[in-house]
């Protein structure tokens, strides 16, 4: 018997052009918006100035909060929190890469909220809605826009985790092609590798769904098919088009199926090496997809077959194998492989690393269950 909830954000407005639309939507929610941003991708791009006057058209105030960092901090979350309060804002207006966007939840979730943002962070319940969130994404690849945590790391004891909650999902998310066009291919590889690495997590992770596998599938596909392509071909708005729409359906599948291994080491692996989460994720992904094998065959075959890598009467093994020679030719192809030896770390650190990997809620989604020897081989093999 099937049996599941779904939830997702409350309005997902899609397409090229759509960012227009922002103030229209932050004007129905609230009078005065935080933006919460990154330090200088939409000041540089125009952008910025663009979402303020499409924001004071709707007599919506303004004020731009641009200190979201590449990776968000509790010290920065806290920082907006008060900036909203002290500014009487009551609503944010999130734009930027996952990082931004998970900044700008947090504040809207918290700026309500009793206690500090550290107590959250360690597992305190949000017990009510806060503010109201539009989220807007400048990069294909995170999928925070629709997901009901915020990533952060507590800076004192070098942790990444999530505040996570149904009440932090936005009340509108506006999903437009047009912003990534101007991404570095760098950018465009590591954040599609995100994308693409949470869908095939979703896919096969122990939570998933009949819903969360159409969205999941269709997601690898799109990417599979596309990504590269726009890595080459930045410009190509339809191939922009359809690699956000893969990492959107990507990050519905995942809000709801969990993800798996490869993001539960990625986040110590990434705080101990600073390097970006779609990187660590890249060339993660073939060794978890090696592991669940075992477990998941059947359905990598599946995606293996859905994608058109092989052949469809392809035995299950060696369809999984060509999905990961097709993952491993995508890191190698936009340049990802060759920073591999950047994500090897002492073994001084693996420790550390089994230790925050096993207790990850990523990790305990995995299809296949994996114990300290598994993540020390994994790590052996980087």
């Amino acid at each position: 018997m099937v049996d599941f909830s779904f939830y997702t954000a409350s309005r997902i407005v899609f397409g090229p052009g759509r960012l227009r639309e922002i103030g229209k939507h932050a004007a129905a929610l609230g009078s005065r918006a935080l933006v919460v941003t990154g330090r200088s991708f939409l000041r540089q791009t125009g952008r910025l100035a663009e979402i303020e006057q499409c924001l004071k058209h709707e007599s919506v105030g303004v004020v731009v909060f641009e200190q979201a960092p590449a990776e968000p901090t509790l010290h920065i979350v806290e920082a907006g929190v008060a900036e909203f309060r002290a500014r009487g804002c009551n609503v944010v207006v999130a734009v930027g890469g996952g990082s931004a966007i998970d900044v700008g939840k947090a504040v809207a979730a918290l700026a309500t909220a009793p206690g500090s943002v550290r107590e959250y962070f360690r597992g305190r319940r949000l017990e009510r809605r806060g503010f109201p969130f539009v989220a807007a994404p400048t990069t294909a690849g995170s999928g925070a826009e629709v997901t009901p945590n915020a990533v952060l790391i507590d800076e004192v004891h070098g942790v990444k985790a999530s505040i996570r909650s149904p009440h932090m999902l936005a009340d509108v998310v506006i999903v437009d092609p047009e912003l990534t066009l101007t991404l570095p291919p760098e950018v465009t590889a590591q954040s599609g590798m995100d994308a693409f690495s949470q869908a095939m997590e979703a896919f096969v992770s122990r939570g998933s769904t009949p819903l969360t596998d159409a969205l999941a599938e269709d997601a690898v596909v799109r990417l599979i098919s596309n990504l590269l392509p726009a890595y080459r071909d930045g410009g190509n708005l339809n191939l922009r088009t359809e690699v956000a729409l893969g990492s959107l359906m990507g990050g519905m599948a995942f809000a709801n199926a969990r993800l798996g291994l490869v993001h539960g080491m990625a986040h110590p692996l990434g705080v101990i090496t600073g390097l970006p989460h779609g990187l660590v994720c890249a060339l993660l992904l073939p060794h978890v997809i090696r592991f669940n094998m075992p477990v998941s065959g059947a359905k990598y075959a599946r995606l293996a077959r859905s994608a058109g890598i092989c052949d469809s009467c392809m035995p299950d093994d060696e369809a999984g194998a060509a999905l990961v020679g097709a993952t491993e030719r995508l890191n190698a192809e936009m340049g990802i492989e060759e920073r591999r030896s950047e994500l090897r770390v002492g073994r001084e650190t693996w420790p550390a690393v089994v230790e925050q990997s096993l207790a990850s809620g990523s990790t305990k989604s995995n299809p296949r269950s994996a114990a300290a020897g598994d993540v020390e081989n994994i790590l052996a093999l980087l």
